[in-house]
């Protein structure tokens, strides 16, 4: 009898003993390999918008389609935009052949100018001539080697000099003012260029491309649309990067670090386990009650009792391209502390 209860009391001792080992070593599983219930699958997109108003011609794509970067999306009415282009060019091209008579009449107004300032040198070389002519007669006057006449001939000569110049240097300075120039034209050439390449811009974007490697959703448009610039048409998911958003609680973070390998079981597909890696730790979250911008917002389970608060953590996929990845599939995540760079 007493064997029985020594050895039901041994059972009993190896019992709890087991049982407190396998808590701690549960315990120390659980620390070195945190998981979480609570996480999501998601990937960038990209609203796919207009960037200028038309209606839709052509349509290219289907909902749930994967289009590879620069392929055509939908084509709207290039019409308009071909003959703004054509309106554009035709300003260009009058504003450059304005430019091009202009600038022979510049030409032909600079050598008259030329002419003119040259003409008034041969005016103050006439002056000079017959300044010094009466200069050199006027003292044989009184000695009779020149007559009254000839002094009068050479004042009068004089001042008719004195007065071609006056006349020559009025001529050369309406001779320059005369002379215009291009500059104003140029600018305005600049400007008509520049008009110019907006319509050959906007003509480009009337063909709607893809901007990443996805697959296209929301897509609910009908040939005859009309497309508004800066209004979404649809939706492009980028399929290059998928992440599983991970909200761990703060106890969790302690020995958690970038470059972290990870693995995510997606629910209806947990046979198919994916890798990844630990690419960021939430730095933040919004607190209850209070109200700051650009901050996610993660509920505590109980508001009755303290718990720990969860932060998000970002895994980016090794595996991204999976038929099965869905925005918002709820997902699974475990990480381990071992570290993959």
């Amino acid at each position: 009898m007493q064997a029985k209860t020594a050895l039901g009391r041994l059972i009993a001792f190896v019992s709890i003993a087991a049982a407190v080992v396998l808590i701690v070593v549960s315990m120390i599983v659980v620390d070195q390999r945190p998981r979480t219930h609570d996480a999501y699958i998601f990937a960038y997109s990209a609203g796919i918008t207009p960037e200028v108003d038309g209606r839709i011609v052509a349509i290219h794509i289907r909902n749930d389609q994967f289009v590879h970067k620069g392929d055509v999306l939908l084509q709207i009415d290039p019409e308009p935009f071909e003959l703004k282009l054509q309106q554009a060019k035709a300003q260009v091209a009058a504003l450059q052949a304005d430019i091009n008579l202009t600038g022979r009449q510049v030409n032909a107004q600079g050598s008259g100018a030329e002419a003119a300032a040259r003409e008034v040198d041969r005016a103050r070389q006439q002056l000079a001539l017959a300044h010094d002519t009466l200069a050199r007669e006027q003292p044989l006057l009184a000695k009779g080697f020149v007559t009254t006449q000839q002094i009068d001939e050479a004042r009068t000569n004089e001042r008719t000099a004195a007065s071609q110049l006056s006349a020559a240097i009025q001529q050369a300075a309406q001779a320059k003012e005369a002379v215009g120039d291009v500059e104003s034209l140029k600018a305005q050439l600049l400007g008509a260029q520049a008009v110019e390449a907006l319509a050959a811009r906007d003509l480009r974007e009337t063909v709607i491309r893809a901007t990443v490697d996805g697959r296209v959703t929301g897509f609910n448009l009908a040939l005859g649309s009309f497309a508004v610039s800066g209004h979404p048409l649809f939706t492009l998911i980028d399929d290059n990067s998928w992440y599983a958003v991970a909200n761990f609680r703060e106890t969790d973070l302690r020995g958690m670090h970038t470059g972290d390998a990870a693995q995510i079981w997606v629910m209806g597909h947990e046979g198919q386990p994916l890798h990844g890696v630990v690419e960021s730790l939430g730095a933040g979250v919004q607190p209850e009650g209070a109200a700051g911008p650009g901050l996610p917002q993660v509920d505590r389970n109980l508001n009755w009792v303290v718990v720990a608060q969860r932060f998000p953590v970002w895994v980016r996929l090794d595996q991204p391209s999976q038929p099965f990845l869905r925005i918002g599939a709820t997902a699974s995540v475990r990480v381990s502390h071992a570290r993959t760079d």
